[in-house]
């Protein structure tokens, strides 16, 4: 919980000593397996990457909430995305787009987080102006593509979100997490001298398929709860091809079929997981703290998909798989030991991939 004396009126803009100690004191409460993972990153960086952290779970937050109006979601998301850049007078804009939240604190602290989302303005402004563009670019992008499927979920009869097709997912996998890893190139750009002309062109190539891994393994192990709010990120397309409807997924009588799609989707979130310790590898060693950041994420994600793979209670709402404290401290003492080679770091994780089908070549 935020520690006491860091509250302010509402209607007021905290001033940035507070605001920042807010933002630090808030990030656990939404995310404890982020406060873990950021803690690794040094000085401006970790705080640009906190921030656009937070920003993000706030239009997350918009396109979830069972206590906003479907309806009012299409314009609290464009509303959102054209409070960035940041710009004279954001503080009396940012209060006004808030307001909406007023009264649902209680919620939860992701709500919490929204009715008091001038804080993280208010952190924001104080960072160095070289860290603005990447996160603004991304939480605006991101803003304007959640906002078109909450549209459409709007529109629909039946108030459900459903994807016919491939394409689609990625779509939405880039609007929602592709376009994290192409703020992360950027931000690690400014922050590293490291990183020169070749290793960055390489990096861009491969951020929309880094989110892409990560946006695949949230869905996967996510799926029956997703229903719980009427979502469906399991295209129409790839159900298909196993004789079954999306709405079919978490139908007990169907459970071969669905489990045959979850490991198709299991298939193409390793293979993008693939694409995301390439990324990381281009990352230099003298940089470890960068690479760190990456790898956890990456192999926790190998975890879960070990854990939800040919697991029926995948599709049971609120039987949510987890991986346990000591398998979180093994995956950081095994990569901080790793971290400084290539190939040990590659070994490490050709070992772990092996349980979701064969090895990456070159590994």
């Amino acid at each position: 919980m935020p520690r006491r004396g860091l509250e302010w009126e509402p209607g007021c803009v905290p001033e940035s000593e507070g605001a920042r100690a807010w933002c630090r004191g808030m990030l656990p409460r939404v995310s404890r397996t982020f406060a873990l993972n950021i803690r690794v990153l040094p000085g401006a960086l970790r705080d640009a990457v906190l921030q656009a952290y937070l920003f993000c779970r706030i239009a997350d937050t918009v396109e979830d909430s069972p206590h906003v109006d479907p309806a009012a979601k299409p314009a609290l998301l464009e509303a959102y995305g054209d409070l960035f850049p940041l710009r004279g007078g954001w503080e009396e804009r940012v209060l006004h787009w808030s307001h909406a939240f007023r009264g649902l604190e209680a919620e939860g602290p992701d709500h919490e987080l929204c009715a008091r989302a001038v804080a993280v303005f208010a952190d924001f402004a104080t960072l160095p102006p070289r860290l603005h563009a990447p996160v603004e670019t991304c939480v605006r992008e991101m803003a304007s593509g959640m906002r078109a499927f909450a549209a459409r979920k709007a529109a629909s009869p039946d108030g459900w979100l459903r994807l016919e097709t491939l394409s689609e997912l990625e779509e939405y996998c880039h609007c929602v997490a592709g376009t994290v890893g192409e703020m992360l190139c950027r931000l690690f750009a400014e922050s590293s001298p490291r990183l020169d002309a070749r290793r960055l062109e390489g990096m861009h190539r491969l951020a929309g398929r880094f989110g892409l891994a990560m946006q695949l393994t949230n869905i996967i192990k996510d799926v029956a709860d997703d229903a719980r709010r009427r979502a469906c990120y399991v295209p129409r397309a790839l159900a298909a091809r196993h004789r079954l409807s999306p709405e079919e997924m978490l139908d007990p009588g169907r459970r071969p079929a669905a489990l045959a799609v979850v490991r198709e989707l299991v298939q193409l979130a390793a293979g993008a997981l693939d694409a995301a310790l390439a990324f990381t590898l281009l990352i230099p060693r003298r940089e470890p703290r960068l690479r760190l950041f990456c790898l956890w994420p990456i192999f926790l994600a190998v975890g879960t998909l070990q854990r939800v793979l040919d697991d029926e209670r995948l599709l049971l709402p609120g039987a949510r798989p987890r991986i346990g404290r000591s398998e979180v401290r093994r995956c950081l003492g095994q990569t901080a030991l790793a971290v400084w080679s290539d190939r040990a770091i590659q070994r490490l994780y050709s070992r772990q991939r092996l349980a979701l089908g064969a090895a990456p070549a070159g590994s």
